[in-house]
């Protein structure tokens, strides 16, 4: 059994103000690597409490480290600190998780007439991959656990690729490939109680600040980390990119 986190960054609204980009990323995890993952996590966990005094119970939320909002108790901890977690996290995220995969779709929300539709477009592309990948990859089935989202959308969704699922041929038309090695519907975490979902956080945080550079936090290199994370990335999700972000 495989066992795919997900996270967004951004939201899919489309306003004037908004991030440009919606961004969907998943991690995909073996069952059999479940448990040293997690106590990879925890010895991390353990030294940045040591050195920065950041509590292991505390979730790490990647855009509240770099501009607080909601996140209290990082009030407590200086902004060039916070800065280096979420760089040691990046750096990690490959050794932790080294023989996991990672999925992302970024997409441009212009190309879009509505929210809704971005998102569940996001989410259709995820879902593809993430099955193809199944399939052709580890020959395995395997369930989604997403943070809090609109989970009744993305079930029906869900359930309909199961029976419907049209991709594009090379040869011009479309053909069915039902996602059918992804079981159950979706199972949703809050993230402040799962580092899995937290890791993905990070991840789909630093692909938008790549995306999305601001100028005031190129003297950290934020908008270069993401490109640390390429040895477990999916490559194979979207031939086209260099990383492999599924764009369309």
């Amino acid at each position: 059994m495989h066992i795919l986190y997900v996270d967004e960054s951004g939201d899919p609204g489309i306003h004037k103000y908004g991030s440009p980009y919606f961004i969907l990323s998943g991690l995909v995890v073996s069952q059999d690597e479940w448990q040293k993952y997690l106590e990879r996590i925890k010895k991390f966990r353990q030294s940045v409490k040591e050195r920065y005094g950041l509590l292991i119970r505390e979730e790490i939320h990647a855009s509240e480290l770099i501009r607080i909002n909601k996140i209290k108790s990082y009030q407590q901890i200086r902004k060039a600190d916070r800065i280096k977690i979420l760089q040691e996290y990046c750096i990690q995220i490959p050794v932790i998780f080294d023989t996991a995969k990672i999925i992302n779709v970024c997409l441009k929300k212009t190309d879009f007439t509505s929210p809704e539709q971005v998102q569940l477009t996001a989410w259709n592309r995820l879902i593809q991959r993430y099955d193809t990948y199944l399939k052709k990859g580890v020959k395995d089935k395997g369930i989604i656990v997403s943070d809090d989202t609109d989970g009744h959308k993305i079930m029906r969704l869900l359930r309909k690729m199961r029976i419907y699922n049209p991709v594009p041929s090379h040869f011009g038309s479309a053909y069915n490939s039902p996602t059918d090695n992804i079981i159950e519907d979706l199972f949703q975490r809050n993230s402040n109680s799962s580092y899995f979902i937290q890791t993905v956080d990070v991840v789909a945080h630093l692909l938008y600040r790549k995306e999305f550079p601001k100028g005031s936090l190129k003297k950290y290199g934020i908008e270069k980390l993401f490109d640390t994370l390429e040895p477990i990335l999916l490559k194979e999700a979207s031939r086209g990119d260099t990383f492999g972000v599924v764009r369309k």
